[in-house]
This record gives structure tokens, C-alpha cells and sequence, in this order.
């Protein structure tokens, strides 16, 4: 390179230079410039939950059953004597109603008639044989008197045996009066409660012999519905606790089509399980069931009116953990699992009175494994369970 030619490369070479420079003194500017970041310590951010509160109120209990409706008193009517039908009550047909002491059928009653007129007159014959006796006994004792004898005369000399013997024969008579005048009444066989007629087995004309069935009668003045009950059922109305009767159990009656037909309520538990389904049987009355319409064997849904429980509080079924457990949110973030007592359970609540109140934030989102103690986030939400109108506490 010629001394004439260095000039010109370092003429190229300043702009350069200077453009670098200006670029360092720009970066220089633009770094004093930029301020740093405030620096936030790491926290852990912890699960999203959302949480609900539960509203105290209270509740009555009330459980399902069903049954069908049968007479509390149901016989078959049978002839205490035989004889001819002679008579029968219009009533006396499938589904006829009678009062007490109504007569339903009358057999012939002339032979008793007979038998009665026969026992009078013995009686009369056995009467007066006494008579005979009594005078031949206290003429005995006045002759013995009279022929002046002292002490006391044998019972042959005053004609105590056949005194004794016509006694005796009176009572007889007596008796056998009796019993051919009830035979005689037997025969219009009478009505022994209000009732009606389930159905009937003879007809006018028809030769009924002792015991021979006439038909069967109910009663209608109460109904009986046997509901099956399971032990947690039981469990809940207190029935091994109560006094049935000074405070039996209110039952609301329904129909297949689910309209309420009549009430009654619960008088008794059977003392025995069912062999077979090992289920217990409460015995539910109806007062006058067919003035009100109702069917014997109908089929009825029983709504059962228990214990009243307040305050309690409703979780949904959802909301629930195993064994009766459920998720709390506390104020320091963390999770809570507490156990509660349940009064009552449905498909779609639980009924807790103890273990939560009003002012607990219950998690309502699942935690696949929750932990407790373990950190939470809140969503900043808090609701309320709407409890369904066939759910509401009563």
C-alpha cells in the first residue's frame, strides 16, 4: 500500500468508529435508565376451591312405606245350629252393609220351637215332683212329731233322698229350657259388628248344618295397612321409644295415582320380623274406611310423619365425603375434614345437627385426595344449597 492510499482507508474507517460509538453511548443511556423489578417472594399457590354455607332449619321426618287395606275384623259367619234357611237380609250379599245386631239369615226355627215347648213342660213335671216331695218331707217330720219321739228322725224318714232327687231334677229341666231357648235364638244369627259383607255361601231354601259356613263379614268401622319398615326406618320414628298409644304416628295416605286419599296413623308394631324378607311390620289404622271411599285390598302409598329435628342443617349428598365427613375451608387457607352427625338422609341430602353451623364454609369442590391441612385457594364465591321442594324440612 502506498503512502497516498492510507488517508483514504482511514477516511473509510471513521464513520464507522463514530457510528459504534454513538450506539455505545445510546445502550449506556438506555441501561442507566431501566429500572429493576421489585422482587416477590415465591408462595404457594394451593388448590381452587369453592365453597358454600349451609342455613340452619328445621326438619321433620318423614318415611315411605306402602300397603294394602284390609278390615281389622274379618270372620266367617257359621251356624251354631242346623235347619233350613228360611230368611235372609237383603244386605246379606257381596258388598252389603249392616248395623250390629242386624239379622242376617234365619234358619227355620219350628223344631226349636217344639224343643222348647217340651223342655217347659218338663220343667213344669220336674216343678211339681218337687212339690210332691217337699209336702211328703214335712208331713214325715210332723208325724214324727206328733207321735211325741224325741231326737232327731233319719234323712230316709224324712224323705230327704227323694227330696234331693226332685231338686235335682228341676235343675235339670232347668237347663235343658235354657239351652233349647238359645238354640231357638241361634237361629236368627245375628250381626256382631258393623260391617259388610265380603261374600256369601248359602241361599234361601239351602239346609245348613251345625258350623256350616254362611259367608264371611268384615268390619268397617277401622281399616288396618301393615307397612314394612326397615330397622333404619325404625331407627329414625323412635318407634321402639314411643308410646303408640298416647302418641301414635300421623300417616298420610296416597293413591297409585300419588293423590291424597285419607289419613290414619300407626297403633301398634308387630312383635316378629317377617321370616322370609326379615322386615318389620307397623300397623297403621283408617276410621271408617269405605264412608271415605276407600276399597278393601286397595294398594296404598303411606307417607309416615316422624321426629321433628331443629335446628339441622342440609348438605347436599354431593358436598358429602365417606363416613358421614365433609371438606371445611379455614381462615388460615388450609383444609378441614370434620366429622358430622347425621339425623337424616335422602337421595339427595344429608340432615347434619352436629359438626357444622351457619358460619363454615363447606368445600363443595371434590378434592380427588384431599389431605388436611393442605393449602387452598378461594374462588372469592360463597353460596347457598337450594334445597328442592320435595327435599324441603318441614
Amino acid at each position: 500500500m502506498t503512502d497516498n492510499q492510507k488517508p483514504t482507508f482511514i477516511k473509510h474507517l471513521i464513520p464507522i468508529f463514530i457510528i459504534i460509538a454513538v450506539v455505545f453511548v445510546l445502550l449506556m443511556l438506555m441501561s442507566s435508565m431501566k429500572t429493576e423489578p421489585a422482587k416477590v417472594p415465591d408462595q404457594p399457590q394451593g388448590f381452587l376451591v369453592s365453597t358454600a354455607q349451609v342455613q340452619a332449619s328445621s326438619l321433620t321426618v318423614h318415611i315411605e312405606s306402602q300397603g294394602t287395606i284390609q278390615p281389622k275384623r274379618q270372620i266367617n259367619l257359621l251356624a251354631e245350629v242346623s235347619g233350613k234357611v228360611q230368611a235372609m237380609n237383603e244386605a246379606f250379599t257381596a258388598g252389603g252393609n249392616f248395623k250390629v245386631g242386624d239379622v242376617l239369615v234365619q234358619l227355620d226355627p219350628a223344631d226349636y220351637r217344639v224343643a222348647v215347648a217340651r223342655a217347659e213342660a218338663n220343667l213344669a213335671s220336674a216343678q211339681a215332683s218337687l212339690d210332691l216331695e217337699q209336702a211328703k218331707s214335712t208331713q214325715a217330720k210332723k208325724d214324727w212329731q206328733s207321735f211325741g219321739k224325741t231326737g232327731q228322725p233319719s234323712d230316709l224318714l224324712l224323705n230327704i233322698p227323694q227330696l234331693d232327687g226332685a231338686i235335682a231334677s228341676l235343675k235339670a229341666a232347668q237347663a235343658d229350657l235354657l239351652k233349647t231357648q238359645r238354640d231357638l235364638e241361634k237361629t236368627a244369627i245375628k250381626a256382631p259388628f258393623d260391617g259388610t259383607v265380603i261374600s256369601k255361601a248359602v241361599d234361601l231354601g239351602q239346609f245348613v248344618g251345625q258350623t256350616g259356613q254362611l259367608g264371611v263379614i268384615a268390619g268397617t268401622s277401622v281399616a288396618e295397612v301393615r307397612l314394612p319398615l326397615s330397622n333404619t326406618n325404625l331407627s329414625k320414628l323412635e318407634l321402639h321409644k314411643r308410646d303408640l298409644i298416647e302418641r301414635p304416628l300421623v300417616v298420610t295416605f296416597f293413591d297409585e295415582q300419588n293423590h291424597e286419599v285419607t289419613t290414619g296413623s300407626i297403633q301398634r308394631l308387630e312383635s316378629s320380623k317377617d321370616s322370609r324378607t326379615l322386615m318389620n311390620y307397623a300397623v297403621a289404622e283408617i276410621q271408617n274406611p269405605l264412608a271415605q271411599g276407600l276399597l278393601f285390598n286397595s294398594f296404598m302409598v303411606a307417607n309416615i310423619t316422624g321426629a321433628t329435628y331443629e335446628p339441622v342443617y342440609p348438605i347436599p349428598t354431593a358436598w358429602m365425603m365417606p363416613d358421614d365427613q365433609v371438606a371445611v375451608y379455614k381462615q388460615d387457607h388450609t383444609l378441614e375434614i370434620r366429622k358430622v352427625h347425621v339425623v337424616h338422609q335422602t337421595n339427595a341430602y344429608f340432615y347434619v345437627d352436629q359438626g357444622v353451623d351457619d358460619s363454615d364454609l363447606i368445600i363443595t369442590t371434590p378434592i380427588q385426595s384431599p389431605i388436611p391441612g393442605m393449602i387452598l385457594r378461594h374462588n372469592n364465591t360463597s353460596t347457598t344449597p337450594a334445597v328442592a321442594d320435595d327435599e324441603m324440612p318441614q
